[in-house]
């Protein structure tokens, strides 16, 4: 019999709209498309599990998925064990695990899972993963295609009035140059700054983009070409005159060791909601740590802190004010540049009930 059974799990589709619109190289956007997992325990806490795109509504689907595919296999079993959960729900489903949506789904049954069992064991989900760091420093994140020259100034200046010293803006899309030039006049040679291409370039315009980039000290140059060919990444990397980050398009462990093993990327940027959870987190951790790169990540820094937080490998988790703060149940403030990892039973990340009515797709 299972310590603490899973009674069942209730998938929300959550689309909420941004506060303006925002532009990158793939494409204009005008809210957030979140799902939401409630996993309900008999006689035990309820986890919370997330993931989020950016415009669209693939959120129909992900909760279809989880209703109907995972829900099945995970009603019953013993939410104290989400290693055996996740191995449950994935064998049966490889064919349609291979990436995409149907990982975004395990992974917010896999999230929710780990958070009921930091709260049954009465502990932050950071200290039951090894708590290395209870501060954790951020960089900010946005620079959008199309925000003007004064806005992208002013987003960056607003970041670092924070504390943050770190601010990522996009490129790719005809005003690289200029743009660099523009945030690094503004910030000065202190400042780190990330340039973010979006998969946008081919291999010789990536290689021909990361001399520009060197030229005005950027630190890395992140997905600059398609997410797909991590040979074409790893031919990029050996030429770039600038680090390369990737992996928030990627899937699983075996998606991030071909990464290291190509020496395609510095800096590993696994996002907990597509990577296949928190259970997979931490084994891209473990690889960064042993090919000795860089672990971020990507988006949900309110949960990410946690994770980048537990590892030794950890640099800078990503920033990105998408999701008004009030729409959770706890406050992620920065304060001198880091967010303090919540320290309460499980991971701390939870919608507001008020939020839920007024956002769930009926």
């Amino acid at each position: 019999m299972p310590e603490l059974a899973i009674a069942s799990i209730e998938a929300i589709a959550m689309p909420i709209p941004l506060a303006k619109p925002i532009a990158s190289a793939l494409g204009s956007y005008t809210h957030v498309d979140c799902v939401t997992v409630l996993m309900h325990t008999s006689d035990g806490p309820t986890g919370f599990g997330f993931n989020l795109g950016l415009g669209g509504a693939a959120s129909a689907a992900i909760v279809l998925y989880i209703e109907q595919e995972l829900a099945p296999l995970a009603i019953g079993q013993d939410a104290l064990a989400p290693e055996a959960l996740w191995q449950r729900m994935w064998a049966s489903n490889k064919p349609r695990m291979r990436g995409g949506l149907g990982v975004w789904a395990l992974s917010a049954v896999d999230i929710a899972c780990w958070d009921v069992l930091a709260k049954s064991a009465g502990l932050p989900l950071h200290r039951l993963l090894g708590g290395f760091r209870t501060n954790v420093p951020v960089y900010g994140s946005g620079g959008w295609l199309n925000l003007t020259d004064p806005e992208i100034v002013a987003e960056c200046e607003a970041f670092a009035a924070l504390g943050i010293t770190a601010f990522k803006y996009k490129i790719g899309a005809g005003r690289d140059h200029e743009r660099t030039a523009l945030l690094r006049n503004a910030m000065g040679e202190d400042f780190t700054l990330f340039a973010d291409a979006n998969q946008q370039f081919t291999v010789r315009e990536a290689v021909e983009s990361s001399r520009m980039l060197a030229d005005y000290g950027i630190a890395w140059i992140e997905e600059p070409v398609l997410a797909d060919s991590v040979d074409d990444l790893g031919e990029v990397a050996a030429a770039s005159a600038v680090p390369v980050a990737a992996g928030e398009n990627a899937y699983f462990r075996w998606g991030f060791r071909e990464i290291c093993d190509l020496r395609a990327a510095s800096y590993l940027q696994p996002d907990v909601t597509r990577c296949g959870g928190i259970t997979e987190f931490r084994k891209i951790a473990s690889l960064a740590e042993s090919y000795r790169l860089a672990l971020s990540s990507h988006l949900w820094p309110e949960l990410s802190i946690s994770l980048v937080g537990a590892s030794p490998s950890g640099y800078l988790p990503e920033y990105a004010e998408l999701i008004p703060a009030d729409l959770l149940t706890r406050r992620f403030p920065v304060v001198n540049g880091a967010i303090q990892v919540p320290d309460v039973p499980g991971h701390g990340v939870e919608f507001t009930a008020e939020a839920i009515a007024r956002f769930r797709r009926s």
